[in-house]
């Protein structure tokens, strides 16, 4: 290859710049900022408005109608949703995925900037903002004290100020602080007895707290600036001032109203109670003090900024500040120890992945050569680490998984060509003759295996909406590792390996001083690094290399000698007979082969077309399709029933040998079954059904032919070619009947244990916070019950913190502040601490909370991925409100009454959005009555609002503090309905009783209305009980609720979305992707072969790996989820790989003039080594993660602890994913070894038959005369 020709010639070039990569990588690797999740750009708007004290209905017509007609004009918006709460309108605007954010941010903004002028006066200026998932709390700082709450608010105003300071920060919000103000409490009677009007006694305080610039005057040589200082000294300055002096009687302030120093209404409560606490990474019981009152700090980081440094700053800030005797602070909810743990245990796996991985290569090459083959995995980390940090990336889970995944596949390049190199060396080439040969050889099959693995990725780069940004950094990160990799390769391994690459009998010098010094610098530097970002890292690398060494010299040289010398000849020499047996044939059988062959070829071609059908389909409709879908559904029909057919015969006919085939599968199906009954797992029967179906009905089919199976045999099947292809193909469809039979389920997202357990507590709109409270430390008292009854529950929970009075979520209307609502969240200690599961822990305190009576009860838990809506999600829209009550109404009673008859187990949490109203004391005002008195119905309205609600009249400073001065009636002139009725409007100097222009009734409204495409729309959501399968249980729902949607009136739909809508989308995205990924490994298959016989080939092996995973997934019981379906995609680049080397170098055989037969077994024998290495090494890559073995490696050589441990959350979020590839992987490399050249074989032959028989036909129908048979390669005779 030309670039490994010019990195040979530039080789001490490429050794500086293998030094300059080890060490940008150290340096890439150490700057990354590390979160969580991904930052993901949703292009989500949303804006609020406040409009205080107005009803839902008000703030629909006033507010959300008039911004949503103007926005609705933006093109490339995909819905609009809204909901309009009691003085709150929030509208979330959803763009499609190819509009930047930027340009929609700027498009919005002007919309709204329009209907600002439709908008009420009083209503607050709309916030228009971004949805970024980033910006969440990543701790809650809790201040407890032993002095009085308002110094509390002090205290904690500091530590807010302090850690605001910090810049990747964005804000801290206070809950359960005293909001201190100066309170003007007119009495009502007063005011109405000096004909004051309560608009005069702002005005008055308004007008006289100033502080205005007076300009400047010149005083002989200075300059002197003028100010006119108003602003009150103390808040008793108020009393004195004087609103009104008629006939020189001054009317005081004092005279109308009470001026005091007070607080505002409280807004919020919180309290918590410690129960275990973990200092320095240990967890201590303490001493249980019960619910101490607390103010919290919700804390949130900046977008994109790293959540470890953000909250090590936060603690450092904290622990800085000289706080007063008797405080303390307690910091719960803390995601960076999530995310410590996360890449802790990321890291681990990598490392016990790597032990493996190097574990293999040592047994297969050798020391020196395993080292030259491992020094592509940190080479391509490195590589990949300064790629990411230029483009701006973070280190998040999903990243630090994408390169465990590729961890296995990073040496596959490199094993091939290492591999080859040797064999060059072996053979006596020099050692940069061989190097460059060497990679030439193999060079275009690895680019061409690496370019298929990049296709089956690079179509889930453009997977939509908010899930497709969260899961496209996959693909991403894995497309950059395999690029680097491939880099790695074929530029800088050539080069040291053709320094440092040794064989038996070499006498080569020893290398030249310039690549041992760039090596040793090199080496030096990389400590030096690694010492300097975090000396125990170097201590534990320098102590595991010792340890390493020692144990390589002692125990493991000797071994992989043995096996290299000895072990791998024998298995080489063994697999070369099989295959000599496997391709076997008899001349007397070639219609049974043709006709196996056939079948097989109608099969692969049916796929085919299906598959570009599919794309055409997905892209131009069905009728352009057809073309493709319609032969290729008759093609695949045709060669599945051939291969059916064929299968039945192979075991049939195999009588004794199918029999004991079958037996011993049985054995291998028990031994599993046995394995998995002393699993943690329950074992269920369909698991055991579905492993012993498949070896019972071999055994049976078996012994009924058995008496038939030497008369038959010679007269319909005895290539061993055919049979061997057939049975496989019929295993594969038993599979798929197996896993028909009593599937796994489908799951969107696996489900794995919370960290966090929160219960929220809705009470009826219009329960006031202290009522809510009370309701709050009800629910906390049946959980304090719980804890002190369960010992498991009480092990598991580290403290449980209430708070009420909180929002929701913004995204979602609730966003503002509740007095209905409180959060009871309570935070579990870690994975491996934990007593038991916390899904069981969350069930128990579900049960506990059973019956609660007066407020609705809803359990929420934090979750890995992106966000999702509830598993049942039901919208229900139409022109009629009153009519899509009734409707809701309806479906609610359906499921409740299937919940109660137990027709659908599992369903928690039926709830909709539409509640009862806030109850209201309507104010119907007579428009001809109040013009009457020269009155309008906004003057009335502000005069209502402001003596009920109180209106602000400037601020107070106290040094830098500042309070707010607020006007309204006292107390008792607002705390019945009777005083509302006794205000009185003032009108050119006259006082105008409200009843005499305004009549008022008692009613009730709506307490959230939302809209759908500016259409009113109702939701019911139910949730799933853990261990439930949420699609399952959407099936069940859909079936109650079929006869409701079939009675709809016209106008009106019941759509099911949220989770199900996102998994509908996701699945039907990953189809199309798998389609286009296919077709893409296709033509880059077809340009590497110029044929299209070796891509069929290759296709079919892709498409036989899914028996390894249907047994995986069997064999696990884990259910087929989006994870699982990534896994297939991936499958189906890594299986083509080893192919295409495999397939490549038979055809260079052939090309050298080997005979076909020989050149099979030759090049499966020569590749058996690289092919069992690249599969090792990607399984044993992602066993540690799938299987949940964790070693902590830092523990193990610093303080003499390895915290050894199976399962974690990472092994129940990704182990799907992991299971997938392994099973199918494993599977696939028995496929490569055994059925691709035996597929090969057979397929040549026909393909060289057909070919013979159009040149007998051209001939024939040019001159009449009947050709001699095209020639046939000879095949080697079955035994006597």
């Amino acid at each position: 290859m030309k670039i490994t020709e010019t990195a040979i010639k530039l080789r001490t070039a490429v050794m500086v710049l293998t030094a300059a990569l080890c060490l940008g990588g150290i340096y890439a690797y150490v700057a990354l900022p590390k979160e969580s999740n991904p930052s993901i750009e949703i292009p989500n708007i949303v804006v609020t408005t406040l409009y205080p004290g107005a009803s839902p209905d008000d703030v629909e017509s006033l507010i959300t109608q008039q911004i949503e007609q103007e926005v609705a004009g933006i093109s490339g918006i995909d819905e609009i949703r809204s909901t309009s709460t009691e003085g709150v309108s929030t509208i979330v605007i959803e763009f499609t995925p190819d509009v930047a954010i930027n340009e929609a941010l700027q498009q919005v903004r002007d919309k709204v900037g329009i209907a600002k002028a439709d908008l009420p006066t009083d209503a607050e200026e709309p916030l228009i903002n971004e949805i970024d998932l980033s910006e969440f709390p990543i701790m809650v700082v809790n201040l407890s004290a032993t002095y009085p709450l308002a110094q509390m608010k002090k205290v904690a105003e500091d530590i807010q100020d302090k850690i605001e300071g910090i810049p990747s920060i964005l804000e801290v919000d206070l809950i359960g602080a005293l909001e201190e103000e100066v309170q003007v409490d007119a009495d009502l009677g007063r005011l109405q007895g000096y004909n004051l009007a309560f608009k005069d006694l702002i005005d008055t305080i308004t007008r006289e707290n100033v502080n205005l610039p007076g300009g400047s005057i010149d005083v002989g040589r200075l300059n002197y600036l003028v100010r006119v200082n108003g602003e009150f000294d103390d808040p008793l300055q108020i009393e004195n001032l004087v609103v009104k002096a008629p006939d020189r009687k001054p009317i005081y302030v004092r005279d109308v109203a009470e001026v005091r120093r007070g607080f505002k209404d409280r807004s919020s409560y919180s309290r918590l109670r410690v129960l275990q606490r973990d200092d320095d990474g240990e967890l201590h019981v303490v001493e249980d003090h019960g619910y101490q009152k607390v103010i919290s700090l919700s804390v949130k980081k900046r977008a994109g900024e790293n959540i470890i440094d953000a909250a090590d700053a936060v603690r450092a800030a904290v622990a800085s500040m000289d706080l007063p005797n008797g405080t303390e602070v307690l910091i719960t909810g803390d995601q960076s120890k999530q995310v410590r743990n996360l890449v802790k245990d990321l890291e681990n796996n990598i490392i016990s992945g790597l032990i493996f991985v190097v574990a293999v290569l040592l047994f297969f090459l050798g020391v020196r050569n395993s080292l030259l083959v491992g020094v592509a995995i940190p080479l391509s980390m490195f590589t990949t680490f300064l790629v990411m940090l230029v483009m701006g990336q973070t280190l998040n889970f999903i990243i630090l998984f994408s390169l465990i995944i590729a961890l296995g596949m990073l040496v596959d390049n490199a094993v091939v060509i290492v591999e080859n190199i040797y064999r060059f060396l072996e053979e006596g080439h020099e050692h940069f003759t061989a190097a460059n040969e060497g990679t030439a050889e193999v060079g275009i099959a690895v680019v061409a295996s690496t370019a298929t693995t990049v296709a089956a990725f690079g179509p889930m780069l453009f997977w939509p909406g908010v899930i497709g940004e969260f899961m496209s950094f996959m693909p991403l990160t894995l497309i950059i590792t395999l690029l680097c990799s491939l880099f790695v390769a074929i530029v800088i391994n050539p080069v040291i390996t053709g320094y440092f690459a040794r064989v038996p009998g070499d006498t080569r010098r020893a290398a030249s001083k310039w690549p041992r010094r760039i090596t040793a610098l090199t080496v030096l530097a990389l400590g030096a690094s690694i010492g300097f970002a975090n000396p125990t890292t170097l201590i534990v690398l320098v102590v595991g290399t010792v340890i390493t060494v020692v144990v390589h010299l002692l125990v493991m040289q000797r071994i992989g000698d043995f096996f290299v010398e000895t072990g791998l000849p024998w298995a080489v020499e063994s697999y070369r007979r099989f295959l000599e047996t496997m391709l076997l044939r008899e001349e007397g059988v070639r219609w049974p082969v043709f006709r196996n062959s056939f079948a097989l070829m109608c099969f692969a071609a049916g796929f085919g077309l299906a598959v570009v059908g599919g794309i055409l389909f997905a892209g131009l409709g069905l009728k352009p399709a057809l073309v493709f879908l319609a032969p290729g559904g008759a093609l695949f029909a045709i060669g599945l029933l051939g291969i059916v057919v064929h299968a039945l015969e192979v075991v049939f006919l195999g009588g004794w040998a199918s029999v004991k085939f079958g037996l011993g599968l049985s054995a291998v199906m028990g031994g599993t079954l046995g394995i998995m009954y002393l699993s943690p797992r329950p074992l269920e029967v369909e698991t055991i059904a579905e492993l012993m179906l498949l070896p019972v009905l071999i055994t049976v089919v078996g012994l009924l032919g058995w008496p038939f199976s030497r008369r038959w045999r010679h007269f319909v099947l005895t290539d061993n070619r055919a049979k061997l292809i057939t049975a496989t193909l019929g295993g594969l469809f038993a599979i798929f009947g197996m896993f028909a039979l009593a599937p796994t389920g489908v799951a969107f997202f696996p489900e794995t244990d919370p960290n966090q357990i929160q219960v929220v507590v809705d009470a009826p709109l219009g329960t006031n916070i202290e009522t809510t409270n009370k309701v709050a430390s009800e629910v906390a008292g049946r959980i304090d019950a719980l804890l002190a009854d369960d010992a498991n529950s009480k092990a598991n929970t580290k403290n449980v913190l209430v708070s009420v009075g909180v929002g929701g979520d913004a995204m979602f209307g609730g966003g503002a502040a509740r007095a209905e609502t409180a959060t009871i969240s309570m935070n579990l200690v870690d994975f491996e601490e934990r007593a038991e599961g916390s899904r069981a822990t969350m069930e128990r305190f579900r049960q506990q909370l059973e019956g609660l009576a007066g407020a609705d009860i809803e359990f929420k838990r934090d979750q890995a991925g992106p966000p999702t809506g509830p598993p049942v999600n039901i919208e229900i829209t139409g022109p009629n409100y009153k009519t899509i009550v009734d409707i809701t109404e309806r479906v609610k009673a359906k499921l409740q009454a299937a919940l109660d008859a137990g027709r659908l187990k599992g369903m928690v949490d039926l709830r909709d959005n539409l509640k009862v109203g806030r109850p209201e004391l309507r104010v119907v005002i007579d428009r001809e009555r109040a013009a009457q008195f020269g009155l309008d119905t906004r003057k009335i309205a502000t005069t209502v609002r402001s003596a009920i609600n109180g209106q602000e009249a400037g601020t107070w400073r106290d040094g830098e503090d500042e309070y707010d001065i607020t006007v309204r009636l006292r107390e008792d002139d607002r705390q019945s309905l009777e005083a509302v009725e006794q205000l009185t409007v003032m009108h050119e100097g006259t006082q105008v009783p409200l009843v005499a222009v305004a009549d008022t009734k008692l009613g009730s409204g709506l307490s959230s209305i939302t809209r759908l495409d500016q259409q009113r729309v109702v939701t019911v959501m139910a949730n799933a009980a853990s261990g439930v399968n949420a699609q399952e249980l959407l099936q069940k729902v859909q079936k109650e609720l079929e006869a409701v949607q079939r009675g709809l009136p016209p106008g009106y739909t019941m759509k099911y979305t949220g989770e199900s809508e996102d998994q509908a989308k996701s699945f039907g995205f990953l189809t199309t992707a798998l389609g286009t990924g296919v077709a893409l490994i296709l033509i880059i298959l077809i340009g590497q072969f110029n044929s299209i016989v070796s891509p069929l080939i290759i296709m079919i092996a892709v498409a036989l790996s899914m028996i390894g995973v249907l047994l995986g997934l069997i064999v696990t019981r884990t259910p087929f989820s989006l994870f699982t379906f990534i896994g297939v995609i991936s499958l189906a680049g890594i299986v083509v790989n080893n192919n295409i080397v495999l397939i490549d170098y038979m055809i260079q055989l052939r090309d050298r003039g080997m005979a076909k037969r020989e050149a099979v077994i030759e090049a499966g024998a020569t590749r058996l080594r690289p092919v069992l290495l690249t599969a090792m090494t990607t399984v044993l890559g992602l066993i540690p993660l799938t299987f949940g073995i964790n070693i902590d490696f830092v523990g193990l050589l610093v303080e003499g602890d390895p915290d050894f441990r199976i399962g974690s959350a990472n092994t129940q979020f990704w182990g799907p994913m992991g299971t997938t590839i392994i099973s199918g992987l494993t599977f696939a490399t028995f496929l490569t070894l055994v059925i691709v050249p035996v597929m090969y074989s057979a397929f040549d032959s026909l393909s060289d038959r057909i070919r013979g028989a159009f040149r007998m036909v051209h001939v024939d129908a040019e001159d009449g005369s009947t050709p001699p048979p095209a020639p046939v390669e000879p095949e080697a005779p079955a035994p006597s």
